[in-house]
């Protein structure tokens, strides 16, 4: 039993997928076809059986060598959970027989409709509308399977490595004072998921005068800038661990934090494979499909996500105004700080 699930979140949402076809699926544990990057955490996973790196950057020869891995594995079935062209296309070559697709989980348009030899209809399911796409994705291997629908399972936090503790751990010890220890997350992969920089300077200001809070700034190596600039301009401490970890290394850092306050993004998915409490803002996607699966969570949106999806303030557990303020979201993070 193989899958596809390249992107970052994606990923993270198809989590309780794998959970419930580990119990359920014809063949125990399923294997990913997946991205380096994405693979670190994988491997650490207890509901994921093998991994076959799929490169984006590398060219055919190393596409061809996936797709020969996968022959010599065998695999059955596949449920190509991403709806990605490469991921349905590896599936096809690969000679995996079953090809399993939703269309109510992602589109299934153009030509890969030809690739897919089953499209389950996970529309019709009870409670589909308002979804979130990890639960789309239980419904899509549930009824695949010809069983019931269960709620989506809360992944378990992935195997750290004590490698990752210990980077967790010399990181935070370059952060003065011991307060509360708050992570931050400034922007989306897309511009308009981004909150204003002068929101979180705000907020940031707010935090450190309040709890004498000590800030750190996760992200790529590409949001490293803005964290400095973030600092600069708060005119408080601000760590800033930008481009310095890899996903375990996060999953450890966010496990030995108080509060993390993020956009919609990777990194709030992450955090919700611990314990720890997340303020996760949303400013233009849907909390609706997109919610990080953890009980202890506020999500706060702007009216026109909501609207932009058909959604209102009483159809899920989110606070929305027509605008999300610093001062909002500091009374949510006081909330959660106890």
């Amino acid at each position: 039993l193989g899958f596809q699930v390249t992107p970052f979140v994606v990923f993270l949402h198809t989590f309780p997928a794998l959970g419930f076809l580990n119990d359920h699926g014809p063949g125990g544990p399923p294997s990913l076809v997946i991205s380096p990057i994405m693979a670190v955490l994988a491997r650490a996973h207890p509901w994921v059986n093998h991994c076959l790196i799929l490169d984006r950057q590398k060219g055919w020869g190393h596409f061809r060598q996936v797709i020969s891995e996968m022959r010599g594995r065998g695999y059955s079935s596949s449920f190509v959970f991403d709806g990605q062209d490469r991921s349905i296309a590896a599936a096809f070559l690969g000679g995996v027989k079953k090809r399993i697709g939703a269309t109510g989980l992602y589109p299934l348009r153009g030509w890969r409709r030809f690739l897919y030899t089953d499209d389950v209809e996970i529309r019709d399911c009870r409670g589909w509308p308002l979804a979130s796409q990890a639960q789309r994705a239980v419904m899509t291997a549930a009824v695949a399977l010809g069983r019931e629908i269960p709620p989506a399972p809360r992944p378990p936090r992935p195997g750290l490595g004590p490698e990752n503790v210990v980077k967790a751990e010399e990181l935070i010890g370059e952060l003065p004072g011991s307060g509360p220890l708050i992570g931050l997350t400034l922007q989306g992969l897309q511009p308009e998921k981004s909150w204003p920089l002068a929101n979180f300077r705000t907020l940031a200001k707010k935090l450190y005068d309040e709890f004498s809070a000590r800030l750190f700034v996760t992200g790529g190596p590409d949001e490293s800038l803005a964290a400095q600039v973030l600092a600069e301009r708060a005119g408080v401490p601000v760590g800033n661990f930008c481009g310095r970890t890899d996903l375990l290394d996060l999953v450890a850092l966010a496990d030995k934090s108080d509060l993390f306050i993020t956009v919609d993004t990777g990194t709030s998915h992450l955090v919700a494979l611990t314990e720890t409490p997340l303020v996760s803002i949303f400013i233009w996607t849907s909390p609706a499909l997109w919610p990080p699966q953890t009980p202890h969570l506020r999500i706060l949106c702007y009216d026109w996500a909501l609207a932009r999806f058909g959604l209102k303030a009483e159809d899920g557990p989110w606070f929305s105004s027509p605008v999300v303020t610093p001062e909002l979201v500091f009374v949510e993070a006081a909330s959660l700080l106890g």
